[in-house]
């Protein structure tokens, strides 16, 4: 029976990994911020709420970008195709669904925020060598509920919002996207659950740990 055991990374490695864990959670932490602005205002203007209404298929033709050559811009050939989505302005959308809409994208950069937090966390507790602690299980379900709570409130509040455009626009979308949400529901599940046994696992790790240290 091979009883080799695994060769532990030196604390060089650790605090290297550490380090890029940091850098990239704080690179994560302004790109979340950067897209959580950028999709506030493309969704909200002076004017209403900008919406991407589902439309039946219809062609169409539309001149494309701009180009740009060494001789300067230059006009781009129209191109055909067709369009499924219509960009429309809803100017009069109550205040329940506009703020609905407000809280479904500020729940979701919350939720993606907790996720890297602790994640950084769990990088800083191992990096100091902490590993069966309480603190790492707390990290742990930290990122587990805003997985979880943030994910279905962010949906629902989404969902509060387009109900309320489509009265506004006196419309009612046939494909609600039901299809993807019950697939992005079970992904985020499969991923609660997996975290949850591995929280259950490190629990058991830590009751073992106190259990060794009261012996010797």
């Amino acid at each position: 029976m091979n009883t080799q055991l695994p060769v532990e990374s030196g604390p060089g490695k650790i605090r290297a990994d550490a380090i890029a864990i940091f850098a990239l959670g704080v690179a994560a932490i302004a790109s979340v911020i950067a897209l959580a602005v950028r999709t506030f205002a493309q969704t909200f203007s002076p004017d209403g709420v900008v919406w991407q209404l589902p439309i039946e298929r219809q062609a169409g033709t539309a001149a494309g970008l701009a180009l740009y050559s060494s001789d300067g811009p230059a006009t781009a050939k129209p191109v055909s195709g067709s369009f499924t989505h219509m960009q429309v302005l809803v100017p009069n959308l109550n205040t329940v669904s506009t703020v609905c809409l407000g809280a479904a994208i500020a729940l979701a950069a919350l939720a993606i925020l907790a996720v890297i937090a602790s994640t950084v966390r769990v990088a800083w507790l191992f990096q100091q060598g902490r590993f069966f602690t309480l603190a790492t299980s707390r990290a742990i379900r930290t990122l587990n509920w805003a997985l979880l709570a943030g994910g279905l409130g962010a949906y629902i509040c989404w969902k509060l919002g387009a109900n309320g455009v489509e009265a506004a626009l006196n419309v009612r979308v046939a494909d609600t996207g039901a299809v993807e949400w019950w697939g992005w529901y079970v992904i985020a599940l499969f991923t609660v659950t997996s975290l949850g046994l591995i929280d259950i696992a490190l629990r058991r790790a830590i009751r073992l740990q106190h259990d060794a240290e009261g012996l010797i």
